[in-house]
């Protein structure tokens, strides 16, 4: 078996003008990530408030454990689906 070769992983010479404008581009990329995740921050932590107030109020309710698990329903055993009986196979 031939040993694998890494010719594909190899970069290309870059000029110092193209090096300069790469790494321009690259800052830019990066403040431009940064002004997004600022401008998102407040709606993902109010999701994550109110995602953890719903648990809470699950876990009051008694549907989920307090690591977050849901409670077994004391209503069927374990192998009973609420399905129904599987379908019969021809």
């Amino acid at each position: 078996m031939a040993e694998p070769t890494t010719e594909h992983l190899r970069l290309p010479e870059l000029t110092d003008e193209q090096r300069e404008q790469l790494l321009q581009r690259v800052a830019e990329t990066g403040a431009m990530l940064l002004r997004i995740a600022e401008a998102i921050a407040p709606s993902v932590q109010a999701a994550a408030r109110e995602l953890a107030r719903a648990v809470q109020t699950l876990q009051k309710a008694g549907y989920l454990t307090e690591d977050g698990k849901p409670v077994k329903r004391p209503d069927r055993p374990d192998w009973a689906s609420p399905y129904g009986p599987p379908l019969r196979r021809r």
